[in-house]
């Protein structure tokens, strides 16, 4: 049986004069520990005093939020939407008191939290920072590297205003804004050892590369996911990694270690690793591309006109 039709006037009173943020809070305990139990322990509760309070806040919003199941506490179809919006509140609610605490503590403008993969270009990164350290007042910066997926999760979480990462299937949706930063060659990088011996060949051997020691990026990156296309392409079976790894120090490091390492990077990466000594840059680029690098936020972030600022700095 359905539940009946919400009446928009009584749910709208009930939402503006009686929800609080500690609301959010218990339900996203329920929804961690699934135990009326547990989340009173956890929030140092009476267990009545955690029924009653879940039962006023299903008042609140004059349905169901979760169902008592073999498996506990599980949250309903309204459940699973008042959660994504609590998710965003308190996230919310704990960047404003991050920001709060630049401005008023440390006489800062606010806060911005960036996002960068590993692999961006070492003159985007410099002109970044050279932007929003220039900013006056002063503003309080957070940086956080990991691939184009993750960082994409995080600004649409909140946790990060904006991210310097790859165009993807899953960056191009309606609720977030990218702007076009710059386009990466891919090439063949090897390790000195290995080098003379490829650098003779007319073009790239993928057979003779497939019995060597790969590094691989991680499976949720668009340059692993340009590995397996070489290889398909090819007709070749991928090969299974000696070492996952996006740091740059690291693919760097282990190519000291592996005579016969080999990998593919963005050029401008690659010439960073060769410049370490570590390996050689195979001089003839792969066909393939990379997805452009961009900056994304938002399309209501609070922070867009800094962003918009560092957007027209990085172009």
């Amino acid at each position: 049986m359905s539940p009946a039709p919400l009446a928009p006037d009584a749910l709208a009173l009930r939402l503006e004069t009686r929800l609080k943020m500690r609301h959010y809070v218990l339900l996203m305990a329920v929804d961690r520990h699934r135990s009326i139990t547990r989340v009173a322990e956890q929030l140092s509760l009476a267990q009545p005093t955690v029924t009653r309070a879940l039962a006023d806040i299903e008042d609140i919003f004059m349905t169901p939020l979760f169902i008592r199941s073999r498996r506990g506490l599980e949250p309903t179809v309204a459940g699973e939407v008042v959660l994504a919006r609590a998710k965003l509140a308190v996230a919310d609610n704990h960047a404003l008191q991050q920001e709060l605490r630049a401005v008023s503590g440390a006489g800062l403008q606010g806060r911005l939290r960036v996002g960068v993969i590993p692999y961006a270009a070492t003159q985007t990164l410099d002109a970044a920072w050279q932007h929003l350290f220039g900013l006056r007042p002063r503003i309080a910066l957070l940086a956080h590297e990991d691939t184009t997926h993750n960082l994409v999760l995080a600004v649409r979480q909140r946790t990060l205003d904006c991210a310097i990462c790859r165009f993807s299937h899953d960056s191009t949706d309606d609720d977030l804004v990218q702007e076009l930063l710059y386009r990466q060659e891919a090439c063949v990088v090897v390790s000195k050892a290995s080098a003379p011996r490829l650098t003779r060949q007319d073009s790239v051997d993928i057979s003779l590369l497939s019995e060597m020691d790969w590094i691989f990026p991680p499976s949720d990156t668009p340059i692993r996911q340009m590995i397996d296309t070489v290889f398909a392409a090819a007709g070749r079976t991928v090969p299974v990694p000696l070492l996952e790894a996006y740091a740059v120090r690291t693919v760097a490091s282990a190519m000291q270690q592996l005579p016969r390492a080999v990998t593919i990077l963005p050029r401008d990466v690659a010439q960073a690793v060769a410049a370490t000594g570590a390996a050689e840059v195979m001089p003839r680029p792969l066909p393939w591309n990379l997805p452009p690098v961009g900056l994304a936020w938002l399309r209501d972030s609070p922070k867009a006109s800094v962003i918009q600022g560092l957007a027209a700095a990085l172009r």
